[in-house]
């Protein structure tokens, strides 16, 4: 029985990173056009879910699917999974770890954004490694490979309403894959799942 789990920002939730709901419009800013056109107040948003993220411990559904070696493809950019220690993590969102120029492409520490948002050899605009909104998942593929190579979909804590859960779920489904959803109370009920599933297979 290969499980493969789909995770959103509730699974974070227990970790102390509000979700953008909780966050009201925050959404809204974390589009390409924003961050062309509104640069600073871009990055103002993006120290402030930094400083939050830095602040989380993964909870007991990011450990239990680090336990257990589940691949996971994941739509939250906060690196708890990695940090929990799963081996296999596809972040089709993108995460803080680096910016890079998008004039010649040089790499920069999410750090470096509090000093400067221009690269210090070309002068061209930095962006973070986080896919926002109006632009193409560059690991949607790897993803929708990684999700059909399951005997069941786990989804944990999000909606359906995002286009990217719409079609990861709906790769699953025409495959004829199993989708079971963990919506609420993730760091108790993941935990449980995994341990009636597996421990006895």
């Amino acid at each position: 029985m290969k499980i493969v789990a789909f995770t959103g920002a509730g699974i974070s939730k227990a970790s102390g990173i509000p979700t953008f709901q909780d966050m009201g419009g925050i959404r809204d800013k974390l589009s390409i056009d924003y961050f062309l056109s509104n640069t600073e107040d871009f990055y103002d948003v993006l120290h402030m879910m930094k400083t939050n993220i830095d602040k989380a411990f993964p909870n007991p559904a990011h450990k239990a699917l680090a336990q257990y070696d589940i691949p996971i493809v994941t739509m939250n950019i906060d690196g708890l999974h990695k940090r929990a220690g799963s081996k296999y993590v596809v972040e089709v969102h993108g995460n803080f770890e680096f910016v890079f120029c998008m004039k010649c492409h040089k790499h920069f520490d999410f750090s470096y954004t509090k000093e400067s948002l221009y690269c210090d050899k070309c002068n061209g605009l930095l962006k973070p490694n986080i896919v926002l909104y109006g632009e193409n998942i560059p690991r949607y593929f790897e993803a929708i490979e990684v999700i059909r190579s399951a005997d069941e979909l786990l989804v944990v804590g999000t909606s359906f309403y995002t286009s990217t859960a719409s079609m990861m779920v709906g790769a699953a489904q025409r495959s004829g894959i199993n989708v079971t959803t963990i919506n609420m109370d993730a760091e108790n009920l993941v935990p449980e799942y995994l341990k009636k599933k597996l421990d006895k297979s």
